[in-house]
């Protein structure tokens, strides 16, 4: 067996990984409020809350966004779990093209696929390589729609200076064995709204 990507690390990780084990804090702690604070100066946004996988960064994201009942403009060219969470909120997933050359959401096919009951945009900055984000917010701004950023391929990767993650409402990140920044799995919410940090936080461990 050829294995997609091994993720290089050495006796740092494991001698990191004594003190979470010896304090006993080996779900959410100290160390996961240490990695949001770090990661949300690093993204540049004011909140940032750490799940247990993309997936359910995403899932949470669109709750958060309410996009129950309503429809959510997407991408079909993306790991099934970015679609599966629009379903999960009983959202209707609506397909544009993509663009040929990126592969990322095609920015003149979003407009045409607008609708009354749009509630959503979801994009996805595919490979790393960001989507088009100034017409896509300038769009969703003008009618009131909120924008989520999957940027599970794209944890560093910036648009025009600025951070992906830090540009629509809501980004979502992964850190599974094959992203770019490996923990060995788990994802993150970024935000810059308080409304968008709360109740993600609260939820992502049954309400607590």
């Amino acid at each position: 067996m050829i294995p997609v990507f091994k993720p290089p690390y050495d006796e740092r990780e494991l001698e990191a990984l004594k003190e979470p084990f010896r304090s006993g804090w080996i779900g959410l702690g100290p160390k996961t409020k240490e990695f949001e604070d770090k990661f949300a100066n690093f993204t540049g946004v004011e909140y940032a809350v750490g799940v247990n996988s993309a997936t359910a960064a995403l899932h949470l994201a669109l709750l958060a966004a309410g996009v129950e009942g309503r429809e959510v403009i997407t991408t079909s060219m993306t790991f099934v779990s970015t679609n599966m969470a629009i379903l999960y909120n009983n959202a209707i997933p609506v397909f544009p093209d993509i663009e040929e050359d990126t592969l990322n959401i095609d920015v003149k096919e979003v407009e045409k696929r607008i609708s009354p009951r749009t509630k959503a945009i979801i994009v996805v900055h595919y490979g790393g390589y960001a989507c088009d984000m100034d017409p896509i917010m300038e769009i969703a701004r003008h009618r009131g729609i909120k924008v989520v950023e999957d940027a599970a391929h794209a944890c560093g990767s910036e648009y025009q200076g600025r951070k992906l993650g830090s540009i629509g409402d809501i980004g979502c990140f992964s850190f599974h064995a094959v992203k770019n920044l490996a923990t060995g799995d788990g994802g993150m919410i970024t935000c810059r709204s308080p409304q968008y940090d709360s109740r993600p936080r609260k939820l992502r461990w049954v309400g607590i």
